[in-house]
């Protein structure tokens, strides 16, 4: 589980590597894409996700050295490619920080996605010092998350950072002290949108309470709580469908168990949140930490699990349980370009016992909807825990979404199970209807963190133009909010840059593009393989072109660096 997270945070931030590593080469024509790291990142994702990772003994003996070599090299998979992405991003940042006439002591904030966004920051601040934002002047609002010897690593509201951007932040010697928020009691967190009621025995949530709907959104009938760590025992007796994927053995039986012995940590309120902090302790789970972060001023409610869990090899699975308040929902889930209805689109034989999504998974019944954004864990249950059952018919389910987070009923986990400190975050939302669109734009959100470089006085040792505005700008511009930008890298054969969209609501359209950093004077609609397919009219600087449902559209675009020539 932990490095099945790490590869799913790896492939959203790996994009935002490799569109920042072709921004900083456009806006430094001096520079060149780190075309090394990049191709040594894609090559440990691939190797990271492939499948038939096994050494002879992996089965029959997880401990020995064979297995445990093989192991080590699929994981370091994962550690590197994280490694690869903090380096290209470190990199690129700083030199378009170098291009920002700011000097040290300047928080720049970048977002690799195509639309204006408004997130969660979390960045390492000096003991004495405080936010500025440059656009308004004003000192920003902190929470203070730990304090170590000489910094205190903080949490804000970064506002408006501009489309495939940055915005920039000043670093200075606080004016005062500012009152450090005290942790009061209460089991309450509210907002415009929500009533969130928590329940200390389970360290979870008793209540959503939907202000805009007047809808509770939790079943609070249910034998789960709302975000409940489960953890289920059973299936150890072999043959078994769960373990042997068979149809006429038998169905093991299975015991979850809910997290319990909970209590509510603090609970506090900030200018820009309502944050709650619970513990609570489960089966072979002997610490269970959630925050529970409400924004006041987004619908929205952010939640961070961290689980301390001891190793066993005894069958288990673990989850965390979202029990909505919907007796016969529909399901609806995102894919790579699409989303789907587990009662209706999948083939005959498909699997119906968990489901692998991409951005997001919701439920919607009558005029009241309800979705989850799992940022580290891609697997989901629907209506009930993973049972071996094996379904042929989606049925008629109750709308629990179970996270599905780790198991080793599977051979291929190396029989053990799984030990030390995880983090699982989720992000959920509500409406009176499911909007696959907004709801997939806020899952990349939630899956693409905004990314932050400090400019420090070693940066800013040579004296040199930078044509960059010192406030905020933005390197691309679509003006179509139904796609998403994937990537801007250097083309394979080195002839310009490909741009790729994802077309994600549903309608045929047309999409056009323009740089500031890129003066386009040529560009082709291609294939995946990046061979030029048809010529595109270039005006104004900029290209258009047409997309239909769903489609995945590359383009290749030419053009000479504008920024020096426009300053």
């Amino acid at each position: 589980a932990l490095h099945t997270a790490m590869a799913r945070q790896n492939e959203y931030r790996a994009l935002s590597a490799e569109k920042f590593s072709s921004i900083s080469a456009l806006a430094n024509p001096d520079l060149r894409p780190e075309q090394s790291a990049l191709s040594a990142l894609w090559r440990n994702l691939l190797l990271a996700d492939e499948h038939t990772w096994e050494a002879d003994r992996g089965i029959t003996d997880p401990q020995s050295q064979e297995s445990m070599q093989q192991r080590d090299v699929k994981d370091a998979r994962s550690t590197d490619a994280r490694r690869l992405i903090n380096h290209i991003l470190q990199r690129t940042m700083s030199a378009l920080a170098d291009q920002i006439p700011n000097g040290s002591g300047t928080l720049i904030v970048f977002n690799s996605l195509n639309w204006q966004r408004t997130s969660l920051v979390e960045t390492d601040l000096d003991n004495g010092q405080e936010i500025v934002d440059l656009s308004t002047h004003q000192t920003i609002l902190l929470e203070v998350l730990n304090t170590g010897k000489s910094v205190r690593h903080v949490r804000f509201l970064a506002s408006d950072v501009p489309a495939v951007g940055y915005k920039c932040y000043q670093l200075r010697a606080a004016k005062s002290e500012r009152p450090v928020p005290v942790a009061g009691g209460g089991s309450v967190l509210e907002n415009r949108y929500y009533r969130v009621e928590l329940d200390a025995s389970s360290g979870a949530i008793r209540s959503i309470f939907d202000k805009e709907l007047n809808r509770e959104l939790v079943d609070r009938s249910s034998s789960y709580r709302f975000n409940q760590y489960v953890y289920v025992t059973g299936a150890d007796e072999s043959p078994n469908r769960l373990i042997d994927y068979s149809s006429v053995t038998p169905v093991p039986q299975l015991t979850p168990h809910g997290a319990d012995s909970g209590k509510i940590e603090s609970v506090v309120s900030l200018p820009f949140e309502d944050v709650a902090w619970l513990e609570s302790s489960g089966v072979n789970t002997p610490r269970i930490e959630t925050e529970i972060i409400l924004p006041k001023d987004q619908k929205r409610i952010e939640i961070v699990n961290h689980v301390r869990k001891d190793k066993v090899y005894t069958k288990e699975g673990v989850y965390f349980a979202f029990p909505f308040a919907m007796l016969h929902p529909q399901f609806k889930y995102a894919l790579q370009n699409g989303y789907i209805d587990p009662a209706k689109d999948l083939l005959p034989g498909g699997g119906r016992e968990w489901f692998s999504i991409q951005q997001w998974v919701g439920v919607q019944q009558d005029n009241v909807a309800a979705a989850i954004m799992p940022i580290d864990a891609p697997l989901v249950a629907l209506g009930d825990i993973v049972r071996g059952t094996w379904p042929t018919e989606f049925g008629d389910r109750k709308g629990t979404i179970f996270s599905y987070v780790m198991n080793n009923y599977w051979d291929t986990n190396y029989v053990g199970g799984q030990g030390g400190d995880f983090t699982f975050r989720y992000v959920i939302t509500s409406a009176s209807a499911l909007d696959p669109p907004a709801l997939t734009r806020m899952g990349w959100e939630a899956l693409t963190p905004l990314e932050t470089d400090v400019i420090t006085y070693q940066d800013k040792s040579v004296d040199r133009p930078a044509p960059l505005d010192a406030v905020h700008g933005s390197f691309l511009n679509v003006d179509n909010p139904g796609v998403v930008l994937l990537t801007w890298k250097q083309a394979e054969d080195h002839i310009g840059y490909i741009l790729r969209f994802v077309e994600i609501a549903g309608r045929a359209a047309t999409v056009g593009i323009t740089s500031p950093i890129l003066d386009i004077q040529s560009a082709w609609r291609c294939n995946a393989m990046e061979e030029n397919q048809q010529s595109l009219a270039v005006a104004e600087k900029g290209v258009r072109f047409d997309v239909s449902p769903y489609e995945i559209v590359t383009v290749r675009v030419q053009g000479k660096p504008a920024l020096t020539a426009a300053h």
